[in-house]
């Protein structure tokens, strides 16, 4: 098992831990985005429309364009044309909000559910193999110290 100093080749030591870390932790998130990006681009698209697709199926109801935005693993400014190039692939459906006709609503059409249905079992295993080196206890260590990094982010 090589450092991430190792990996990046550098030579000279890092200013702290907490640099080590961070650069561990964004090297990591890397190599795992890829993983996802490549499998999910398999199946037409691009691992933020999945991320919208899969909001919106957890959601059950429609959701405000934003809401969705809100809800996103990594936020997206362009969270409109995104949902527009799904609506085209005939992934999304918009509705005008019967309360507020200033926003629409977003719902995951039946043939989105169908893309994320094929996706379903592909990306189950792709989560045990990206952190397949830890066990149940470490990844749940792993899940609370994430957390606890995040929730220290908030304001």
């Amino acid at each position: 098992m090589r450092s991430v100093r190792e990996e990046i080749k550098q030579k000279k030591p890092l200013q702290s831990v907490g640099q080590e870390a961070v650069l561990s932790l964004l090297r990591t998130a890397s190599f795992v985005r890829r993983r996802f990006e490549d499998l999910i681009q398999e199946y037409g698209i691009t691992f933020q429309q999945f991320n919208v697709l899969r909001i919106l199926r957890g959601a059950g109801d429609p959701l405000p364009t934003m809401e969705v935005a809100d809800r996103m693993i990594e936020p997206e400014p362009g969270i409109t044309r995104l949902i527009e190039r799904l609506r085209i692939k005939g992934l999304v459906e918009r509705l005008p909000d019967p309360d507020d006709g200033r926003r629409s609503l977003c719902s995951i059409t039946d043939e989105g559910r169908r893309v994320l249905r094929r996706l379903d079992d592909p990306i189950a295993v792709m989560d045990d193999v990206v952190l397949g080196a830890l066990n149940e206890r470490q990844l749940k260590s792993l899940i609370r110290l994430l957390d606890k990094a995040r929730a220290a982010m908030v304001p």
